[in-house]
């Protein structure tokens, strides 16, 4: 059976079970309901009944109590004593079934009380009877009173329920009527859905038997309609493209038809563009042969014409070229006598055609003057065509076609590919003329110049003339002055009122100011102390260390055991000295506020490794247990301080380990619970411990648990002091809980990134409330000397400078401890270099620039001038300025020494390895060439100008507009530089700076700042905070940048070494982009016109000028080969904003480049201009590098 019918009878017969079961549902529903609506009828009869019975009762009690006082006899008694016994079930019976409606319940309780007191009062008369009185009147009418109450409220309660009552007979009536609804409904339903499942099926079976008879004939037209596309498919095969299959019909076979038909009319095609291709290419072919050889415009006009009316079966045509402001017939073909010579833009269609820059046709010609005469007659033209000859977007002639036939598609297409070759041709064609004009005209010029030299005298009589006008101009100023002078003395009378009351709060402050001061000398004498114990400290053990480090390697093998054990003691005994300082040094700069943080992203697996490598020899050789363990939920990396935080640690592990004779010490690194921002570092030991009372006190500078002269550990008490600060530097804070015997646990808890708003501290609030007064007072203790300089000068040293031989490699070494020198020289010497020792600071340059050594090494405390100043001579003179700088000093001077230029900075005393290392900067310093710099600008133009200005220079840039890819490119390219142009500081300009002093490996990457702002101090604070160096666009900032670029990439001056070679290039590679272009200066300031174009002529620039906008267009209109136009935006009449809107209104200039020049640069300047329409924008004063590069720039592409 089928699928279908099968599904047809499922759905009947599940319908009708569906009404079954619906119906039955809901009988059995109705029924329920009327079978509680019984229930509730019932219930309601009964109370009905229940409360008559009360007043029944009552009723009964009076009539036997009336009874008795009527007749004295006790038998009237009889139905009183029974009512009044049956009373009390009664309402409790009626009290039950009222229970759930809360009025009725209300009545029964009033009834109660009413049949209680009427009882009472034909109690008190029945019992006055028996004793033989009598009652009066008044108890007969209370007692009918109580009666009468007592039937109303029964009445009332009645008639609720009967009303409840009728409605439950309704609601029961209307429940059976509604079943036996239901009952009927379900049987008709049944009947009729029987009735039309069957009709359903019967027509089914009826309509198969249709279906078969349709899928025989259907069979038959599908055999027939299968051959006649298998006899179509023969025929494609056999190479007949144009038979076409007729069958319209919507189903399969009718798709393949229509696609065999979509086939052959596809091979059709492709065979006819095969066809078409190779005439297209033949033609093309032709007309680059014919077209071939030095030919004049006139012979090139008249080949290509007679080739393209040939080929292409016209019967004439013309040939017109641009030349001189006109359309000169320069070829024809069959020319009629109406043919006219020339045309002016816009005249006719040939004129039309050559503005619009389009092809025009003209087809299905009738007029009978479009004729070709020949011998036997004349031939009409009916279709005509105009060809414009285009490059690069300008017109140069047209073509006129005349043909019988209309011109195909295809002839188009080959139209629009010969044009191309023609223009170029008639191009190169007016290109060999001009070359021989020019020739002509060289003679000529030099003449001009003549009189040129004659104008420019009488432009300096004018000059002068505007000179004396100037002054007059002045004296009008002076008067304004004196006008502005008396509103100052209202302004001045007016500040000494706000003078008067700000000399209170002067007064108050000047013994917070005096305090200030001194604490301000306080703390600077104490940091020269330290700094100048720092040098006197660690010079000595510089050397003792190094040497001390030679003597334990005993290169030479001249040393005995016990000697080299001794050397041993020595180099021990001065690196516990050395921590000692470090440490007191450390602990000065956290009470001064001047320790810094140096921010990494940090691995925790490095931080674990480093400390187990550091330690693990130290607890095998006592004998302890030591764990670090990292929770498995840490971050793989940790943004913090490396060094402060090992630091800290090492204090912490160096302690437990100290302090625990046997057992074990663990480091457990985890995020703290409360916080999941920290980290926690738990040190943990089984130790001696500590007692109340020193857990208190251990975390102050010099104070021990054990501070006897009996103690058995030592140390100097200021290692937990130290590291508590550090703590707190970091943001965190360290905790001890220990019990004495037992050991001691520490907590170190630090961020896990780095806090930009943290706490300042005391010293830095202090300096910050400091007034303009005491910092003067400060700058002048501090001028008394230079804290660098050292009076002690140490006697010379002998070196290599006798013994230096031209390409010797030479390193200059600047340094008064003449030990610690000699051991530089040595390895010097180790590593291929002759050294010149130089003991005092005022010789340093002097040596420099007689030696020109391949580096310098230079030591900041040094006698006569320190080494500060021996940075700025040697990097202010342009002999000496490229010589790479390494800077060793005992001083935290590493930011400074960068920002001055040194390529690297390393802290005495200085490790043998640090030598090495040291030496390995420098050789990286001297090879890395060319040098390459990245530009990080908005301006596209300006960037590009700017690079090209360096490329003369050979240094190599590389341009980038946003922060991403400025990183991307300082990650993956090796920059030696940054030029950061972002017009005026801004968000974004900080966000650069931010995200470059962030990466690792960029910290100390240079940093040039050029902004056209003037800054504000701070601004300029701000940026120094990350920048080296800050450029102020001015004249000469192209230049400043190119000093700022080598002093940080240490370029050797080439412009001076081969100055005729490096201008010969300069100006070479700007000749070729600016020579013979045409530029309009608009200006009303003739002056800045005069310098200008003494500037353009030297590259042989055309100049145009104009001294108001008016001109300015007029000049254009004179002159339509300008190449570019350099606008001032300030000028009477028009001035530069309207003159841009109306050029760039004039659909020939359109495109043309325009660069506004303005005054000093202001906050939405560049935005006006471009608004306007201008190109680019430049301010004054001019640079003249900037300027010629951005001529360039737009010249080329344009």
């Amino acid at each position: 059976m089928p699928k279908k019918l099968i599904r047809k009878l499922q759905i009947g017969f599940g319908f009708s079970l569906f009404v079954l079961l619906l119906s039955s549902s809901a009988s059995y529903v109705s029924i329920k309901t009327q079978m509680s609506n019984r229930s509730q009828v019932i219930k309601t009869q009964r109370t009905i009944d229940s409360v008559n019975k009360i007043l029944i009762d009552l009723q009964n009690v009076e009539t036997g109590q009336r009874g008795y006082l009527l007749t004295g006899e006790v038998k009237f008694l009889e139905p009183y004593y029974e009512s009044r016994t049956s009373l009390p079930s009664s309402l409790s019976t009626t009290r039950e079934l009222a229970k759930d409606i809360p009025e009725q319940s209300r009545r029964i309780d009033s009834i109660e009380t009413l049949v209680t007191t009427r009882l009472d009062l034909l109690n008190e008369l029945v019992a006055l009877k028996k004793e033989g009185g009598a009652g009066t009147v008044e108890q007969l009418e209370r007692g009918k009173l109580y009666m009468d109450s007592c039937r109303n409220i029964i009445r009332r309660f009645v008639l609720e329920e009967s009303s409840k009552l009728d409605v439950q007979t309704a609601k029961m009536q209307r429940n059976s009527g509604l079943t036996s609804f239901f009952i009927i409904f379900a049987a008709f339903a049944s009947l009729i859905i029987t009735i039309l499942f069957y009709l359903q099926i019967r027509n089914e079976f009826r309509r198969r038997e249709k279906m078969q008879q349709l899928l025989r004939e259907k069979d038959e037209d599908t055999t027939r309609r299968l051959n006649i596309v298998r006899n179509l498919a023969h025929q494609i095969a056999d190479g007949d493209y144009s038979v076409r299959l007729d069958d319209d019909e919507k189903d399969t076979l009718g798709y393949i038809a229509s696609s065999l038909n979509g086939m052959a009319i596809a091979l059709e095609e492709a065979f006819g563009k095969l066809h078409n291709n190779e005439w297209r290419q033949t033609g093309l072919a032709k007309i680059n042969d014919i077209l071939a050889g030095n030919k004049t415009e006139e012979s090139v006009a008249n080949d290509a014409l007679e080739l393209l009316i040939s080929y292409t079966e016209c019967v004439n045509g013309a040939f017109y070229i641009w030349d001189k402001g006109l359309l000169v017939l320069a070829g024809s073909y069959g020319l009629e006598e109406h043919m006219k010579k020339e045309y002016r833009p816009g005249e006719g269609i040939v004129g039309q055609v050559f503005k619009d820059k389009r092809i025009k046709t003209l087809e299905n010609l009738t007029d009978e003057e479009f004729v070709v005469s020949f011998s036997s007659g004349q031939i009409k033209v009916k279709h005509l065509l105009w060809l414009p000859l285009m490059v690069k977007g300008q017109c140069f002639g047209v073509i006129e076609l005349g043909s019988v036939l209309p011109f195909e598609k295809l002839d188009m297409e080959l139209y629009q590919e010969v044009c191309h070759s023609i223009t170029l041709e008639i191009l190169a064609a007016k290109g060999r003329k001009q070359i021989q004009t020019l020739l002509e005209e060289t003679q000529a010029q030099a003449e001009e110049l003549q009189t040129q030299h004659a104008e420019l005298e009488n432009l300096n009589t004018e000059l002068e003339a505007q000179t004396q006008k100037l002054q007059a101009s002045e004296e009008e100023l002076r008067v304004q002055q004196e006008e502005l002078m008396q509103s100052n003395q209202e302004l001045e009378e007016r500040s000494k009122l706000l003078e008067e009351k700000n000399q209170l709060v002067a007064e108050r402050n000047l013994e917070i100011q005096k305090k200030a001061e001194e604490l301000a000398l306080s703390t600077k004498y104490k940091s020269e102390f330290l700094a100048n114990m720092s040098h006197e400290l660690r010079t000595p053990l510089n050397s003792i260390l190094l040497l001390s480090r030679l003597m334990v390697e005993n290169a030479d093998d001249n040393l005995t055991d016990d000697q080299i054990e001794s050397a041993k003691v020595i180099q021990s005994s001065g690196s516990s000295l050395l921590s000692l300082i470090d440490e007191i040094l450390d602990l000065s700069k956290i009470e001064a506020g001047k320790m810094e943080l140096e921010y990494e992203h940090v691995a925790l697996t490095d931080l674990r490794n480093d400390l187990l490598n550091l330690f693990l020899p130290i607890v095998d050789e006592k004998g302890l247990a030591l764990t670090v363990e990292i929770d498995e939920g840490m971050p793989g990396y940790v943004e913090t301080d490396k060094l402060r935080v090992e630091q800290v640690l090492r204090n912490l592990l160096s302690n437990a380990i100290k302090f625990t004779p046997k057992g074990n010490v663990a480091l457990s690194i985890s995020q703290k619970q409360d916080n999941p921002d920290y980290l926690q570092f738990v040190v943990k030991d089984t130790g001696i411990g500590i007692s109340p009372e020193n857990q208190k006190i251990i975390f102050e500078a010099f104070q021990q648990a054990d501070g006897s002269t009996r103690r058995k550990f030592g140390g100097t008490g200021l290692g937990l002091s130290i590291s508590r600060e550090i703590a707190r530097l970091l943001g965190g804070e360290i905790t001890v809980s220990s019990t004495l015997g037992e050991g001691s646990t520490f907590r170190l808890t630090i961020p896990n990134r780095k806090i930009s708003d943290s706490l300042p501290l005391t010293s830095e609030v202090l300096v910050e409330s400091i007034t303009q007064e005491v910092e003067e007072m400060t700058a002048l203790v501090a001028d008394t000397g230079s804290p660098f300089t050292i009076s002690n000068i140490p006697e010379e040293v002998e070196d290599d400078r006798h013994e230096i031989r031209s390409g010797d490699k030479v390193i200059l070494i600047v340094e008064d401890d003449t030990a610690f020198a000699k051991a530089l020289l040595k390895y010097a010497h180790q590593n291929g270099y002759k050294g010149v020792i130089i003991v005092r600071g005022d010789w340093a340059t002097e040596a420099a620039e007689k030696y020109q050594p391949l580096a310098i090494l230079l030591d900041i405390q040094l006698p006569v001038k320190d080494g500060w100043q021996v940075m700025d001579e040697i990097k202010s003179n342009p002999k000496t300025r490229h010589i790479p700088v390494h800077i060793m000093s005992s001083l935290e001077v590493k930011r400074e020494s960068l920002s001055k230029g040194a390529i690297d900075f390393i802290n005495k005393p200085i490790a043998i390895e640090q030598i090495g290392q040291m030496f390995r900067k420098i050789e990286d310093a001297l090879t890395r060439n060319p040098k390459k710099v990245l530009i990080v600008e908005e301006n596209p133009k300006h960037a590009t100008a700017l690079s090209y200005f360096l490329s003369n220079f050979n240094i190599a840039s590389e341009i980038k507009s946003n922060v991403e890819d400025s990183i991307r490119a300082l990650m993956s390219d090796n920059v030696n530089c940054v030029i950061l142009d972002m017009g005026v500081p801004d968000d974004t300009g900080y966000e650069t700076l931010e995200a470059i002093k962030q990466k690792e490996g960029l910290e100390n990457l240079p940093i040039i700042i050029f902004t056209g702002k003037n800054l504000s101090q701070t601004e300029e604070l701000k940026i120094k905070q990350y920048a080296h160096s800050i450029v102020i666009k001015t004249a000469h900032s192209f230049q400043r940048i190119l000093d700022e670029v080598g002093l940080f990439l240490h370029l050797v001056e080439e412009i001076n070494l081969e100055p005729e070679k490096r201008k010969t290039s300069k100006l070479g590679s700007l000749n070729e982009v600016l020579n013979g272009k045409t530029v309009l200066i608009a200006d009303d300031d003739v002056r800045n016109i005069f310098s200008l174009t003494k500037t353009l002529e030297h590259y042989q620039m055309k100049i145009v000028s104009a001294i108001d906008g008016k001109e300015a267009l007029q000049q254009l209109e004179k002159y339509p080969e300008t190449s570019i136009i350099l606008m001032d935006m300030m000028m009477p009449e028009m001035d530069g904003y309207e003159t841009i809107r109306q050029i760039r209104n004039m659909r020939d200039y359109a495109k043309l480049p325009i660069i506004a020049v303005t005054a000093k640069a202001m906050t939405g300047d560049r935005e006006k201009c471009i608004k306007a329409g201008a190109s680019d924008y430049i301010s004054k004063p001019v640079d003249k590098d900037q300027l010629l590069s951005l001529l360039r720039v737009w010249l080329y592409e344009n």
